[in-house]
């Protein structure tokens, strides 16, 4: 993870909380509005371009909760963080290391805390100091500006591959009939000459209709007395290694959105149940086996 060990330095040695460090001394899983802050934490920490929450005194937490209140309370999906142990002088605590988010994330819904609302339905938080707080102007242009900065590394990088492609590359202008709405190609010529060129896009929306809540919705309705849950396909997904690059019959990520799915994963996923009926339980226990777990002390 980009930036992990600078942010387990900081959140090993932070006196107090500040934009990218949010201390925590009072954390109990088990309280509501407890988990509704630190969501709130994460949200903000991840729009703000990244950051570590750290439970001060807390030895485990439930990765798989805090994956089930970020799908409970905010969208689109998020799962660009990392949970690691740290020492804080001579006492233990988790650090949740974050990643700056490629979408920004909103509250579907409404969060209580002890304090009252936490954050509203339709609210979009950034770190300001050491607080989570409402959106402001300058938050929207900056969170817009290093996303063009992203844009612009990866157009470089796309350029780079150009230049340096071996002897004998082609790169094809491609004159389409049809276009969609933003302009992209839509025509597929379907050949049985295997060495025929295709070029154009099957609309996303509909080879891959499905949101991740969409996704366990449908899978729960087909299954016989068993619930799965977001951090269940998140497992699935990382133990199985499916990401757009691998199957994207399986898996499609807009470039501004959410990750969508196709009827080919929900069937998939349902076979493999029927097939083998600790499936999910199987991949959440090989998935937890593979986090990596690290320290860092007032020395690192």
């Amino acid at each position: 993870m980009t930036g992990a060990k600078r942010f387990l330095t900081r959140a090993a040695q932070a006196k107090r909380s500040s934009r990218r460090i949010e201390l925590k001394d009072e954390f109990d899983s088990q309280a509501d509005g407890h988990l509704v802050e630190m969501v709130r934490d994460v949200a903000a920490l991840a729009n703000s371009g990244g950051g570590v929450v750290v439970l001060v005194g807390v030895r485990e937490v439930d990765e798989e909760l805090i994956h089930e209140q970020l799908a409970t309370y905010a969208e689109p999906e998020f799962e660009a963080f990392a949970i690691e142990r740290i020492t804080r002088g001579n006492r233990p605590a988790i650090a949740i290391v974050v990643e700056g988010a490629a979408n920004p994330l909103v509250f579907t819904r409404q969060g209580r805390s002890g304090d009252g609302i936490a954050f509203a339905r339709g609210g979009l938080y950034f770190r300001h100091g050491a607080k989570s707080e409402p959106a402001r102007g300058e938050d929207v242009r900056d969170f817009i500006r290093r996303q063009l900065d992203s844009t612009r590394k990866q157009w470089l990088s796309n350029i780079r591959q150009v230049m340096h492609a071996p002897d004998g590359a082609e790169v094809a202008v491609i004159e389409t009939a049809e276009r969609d709405e933003e302009g992209r190609p839509t025509l597929i010529r379907l050949t049985t000459d295997p060495h025929a060129p295709l070029y154009g896009q099957i609309d996303p929306d509909r080879s891959h209709p499905y949101r991740q809540k969409e996704v366990i919705a449908e899978v729960n309705a087909r299954l016989d007395g068993t619930t799965v849950n977001a951090f269940d396909v998140l497992s699935v997904r990382r133990v199985h290694s499916i990401t757009e690059e691998s199957r994207p019959e399986f898996i499609h990520v807009p470039k501004f959105g959410s990750p969508q799915y196709s009827d080919a994963f929900v069937d998939w996923l349902v076979g493999e149940f029927e097939r083998e009926p600790k499936f999910f339980a199987s991949a959440k226990k090989a998935y937890l086996a593979t986090r990596p777990r690290r320290r860092a002390d007032s020395s690192s």
